[in-house]
Parts: structure tokens; C-alpha cells; sequence
């Protein structure tokens, strides 16, 4: 989710500068579904899925490939440039420009891709690397520096069912903190006890507490309810529709979470965050709304997501009390309990 949302301000940027070109996007599902409301999006593209047999999935699959090649696009961006599926995707296109963004090329990539463009060192975080990208091979000096910010639209009918969930979850007008305590990969999860305990610190400031995931962080999700006796105040959501994620981030007095894909769509969505890294690119992507934790190891980021590491240090250093302070510097927390400013309204 999070590398679909970082390209979204660069097709913002260059919808401002071509607005009278269709442009589409592809995606593989359920992002496309997170994308549709985007209005600089003529077009959002899910890739063929899986199921029916290899045989049934190649027909569909080159059916796909023969819509896209109908389409006779002027240019084809690839933003992550890192296998085979986006090289045959962009060379069947036949489409006369096809532009790769690359850490490395292969073998084949000059018959692949018309042009070619490796950012330097210098531009460490995503966003940059891929304004890099279109400032260097279309030359657009005049590329506005705000068009690489991703952006993702809230409609008010986000925002109106985002307003249902949270007055059917706590007593209308507290400020509600969202939390997500997952991230779909274990290495990356800060400790349960500890997401539980800077939950007891927000609910005792009179604060509603949203926890929210996707089924593959239930078992985290359960940890943390585990090591919460007094659930007061507490809520606890999986599997939020896109469209009301945005509306509950827009509406939040403030947004917690390990490293993933919630938490870019949270800063798209025009909120601050404060991210918790561990084996994570702490570099490349760093938060450009709020900001970020780790500890001070010298072995991060190691990009170890498979339990390879014996004691997943670097989550298990990060202390409460320093959350705690950057959570109170970073967001406007209530000073006691009948504090209403930044509540939502249903």
C-alpha cells in the first residue's frame, strides 16, 4: 500500500501540468479500490488475479495484456522498476515512451524501457527519487516541489462514515487517537504491553482510542486487548474500508503505528504521524507529515522481514516513556478529561 500511495502526488503533479491527458493507473488489487476516488485518475487498473488453474489465469492474463496494448498509450512511468511482471507489463504496452525508475538495471532493460533514470545518493527518501524521476527525463525544470507530496482525496462521504463508526464506538464529542499496532509483518511490531500501555495513558487523558488493522494483524490486535483489562474508551477495528480510513484519519486528534501502508495512507490523507521503525528503511521512508522512532542500532535498517532476527531489538528498545513524549510533542493532547477540542461530531 505505502509505495502505491507514494506515487500519488507525482501523478497529481503531472495531471496540473498535462490537464487535458487521461491518465491511468495499475495497481494490484485491493489498492485499486483505495485509488478510485482520486480524481486525477482516469482509470484505475487492478492486475489479473489468481485462481482457475495456470491455464485460465494465462488467458486471462494476456487478455489483459492485449486491453492495455489497445489503450496505444503515448507513455508508460514505471515507479518501481523491480522485477520482471512491471518490465513485461511496460514493454507489452508498445507504448513509444516507457520510463523506469531503477536502483539497479538488468540485461534487457534498454529493450525494455526508452529511458532510464537512477536518482542519485543524495535524494535518500521515496517522494524525491521519483519527482527525480520525471525532472530528469522530461526535463520539467518547472515541476511544482509540492507535486512529489502524495495526496489522497477525503470526500464527505468518508468523513460521514468515519463520523458512524466513531459515535457507534465511543460517547460523542471526545477526541479519538487511532493506533495501528500491526503492520502485516512481526518483525516490524512494536510490543503489544506496550502499544496497551500508551493506549491506558490516552484513555486516562480522556481520550477515545481506535486500534485498527487488517485480518493479518489480528494476532497483534488480540495482544494488545489481552493487556488491556479496563477496555473503556478502547476500540478495537479490523478490515476498515478504505474511504473510511481517510475519513478517520482526517478526524483524529492523533495517529500512532509501526512502520506500513496505514500510516502513509494516514499522512496522504493530510494527517501527522508518529512512525515506530524497526528493520524498516527508516530513510527512504521517512514520514513527510510528523515523525519517527527507532533505536539507535547500528545493524538498521536491515530489511529483515522473515524472523530472521534472534531478539528483534531494535522494536524491543524503543522505550514508552519516550513515545510518550513524542506523542505529546508531536500531537495536541488533552490536558484532562473534559477537554473537547479536535472531538469529532457525528
Amino acid at each position: 500500500m505505502g509505495d502505491v500511495i507514494l506515487t500519488t502526488g507525482v501523478a497529481a503533479g503531472l495531471a496540473r501540468r498535462y490537464p487535458h491527458a487521461r491518465i491511468d493507473y495499475l495497481t494490484r488489487s485491493p489498492y485499486d479500490r483505495l485509488l478510485r476516488e482520486e480524481p486525477v485518475f482516469n482509470r484505475v487498473i487492478a492486475l489479473p488475479e489468481k485462481g482457475g488453474g495456470s491455464l485460465a489465469f494465462l488467458r486471462r492474463y494476456l487478455s489483459f495484456l492485449g486491453d492495455l496494448r489497445r489503450n496505444r498509450y503515448d507513455l508508460v512511468v514505471d515507479f518501481f522498476s523491480r522485477g520482471p511482471r512491471s518490465r513485461v507489463i511496460a514493454r507489452f504496452t508498445g507504448a513509444p515512451r516507457r520510463l523506469g525508475l531503477v536502483d539497479r538495471s538488468f540485461p534487457g532493460d534498454r529493450l525494455v524501457y526508452t529511458g532510464l533514470s537512477s536518482p542519485p545518493v543524495q535524494l535518500a527518501l521515496t517522494v524525491d527519487r521519483m519527482t527525480h524521476l520525471l525532472s530528469r527525463i522530461f526535463s520539467l525544470s518547472s515541476l511544482p516541489s509540492h507535486a512529489s507530496l502524495p495526496t489522497l482525496t477525503v470526500t464527505e462521504d468518508n468523513l460521514a462514515a468515519a463520523r458512524t463508526l466513531l459515535a457507534s464506538d465511543f460517547p460523542q464529542g471526545i477526541p479519538v487517537f487511532l493506533i495501528f499496532c500491526g503492520s502485516g509483518i512481526p518483525t516490524k511490531n512494536w510490543p503489544a504491553p506496550k502499544f496497551a500501555d500508551i493506549a491506558r495513558r490516552l484513555a486516562d487523558r480522556g481520550m477515545g482510542v481506535l486500534f485498527l488493522g487488517a485480518s493479518s494483524d489480528h494476532p497483534q490486535m488480540e495482544e494488545v486487548r489481552k493487556s488491556l483489562a479496563d477496555l473503556s474508551r478502547i476500540a478495537f477495528r479490523e478490515g476498515v474500508p478504505f474511504g473510511t480510513l481517510k475519513g478517520l484519519c482526517r478526524l483524529s486528534r492523533g495517529i500512532l503505528g509501526n512502520d506500513s501502508g496505514p500510516l502513509h495512507l494516514a499522512q496522504a490523507a493530510g494527517s501527522n504521524v508518529l512512525v515506530l521503525f524497526g528493520p524498516g528503511d527508516h530513510v527512504s521512508y521517512a514520514p513527510f507529515r510528523g515523525r519517527f522512532l527507532k533505536a539507535d542500532l547500528a545493524c538498521q535498517p536491515c530489511q529483515s522481514f522473515a524472523n530472521h532476527c534472534p531478539d528483534n531489538r531494535c522494536m524491543q528498545e524503543i522505550g514508552v516513556e519516550e513515545v510518550w513524549r513524542a506523542l505529546t510533542e508531536t500531537f495536541s493532547l488533552p490536558e484532562k478529561p473534559e477537554a473537547e477540542k479536535g472531538a469529532f461530531r457525528p
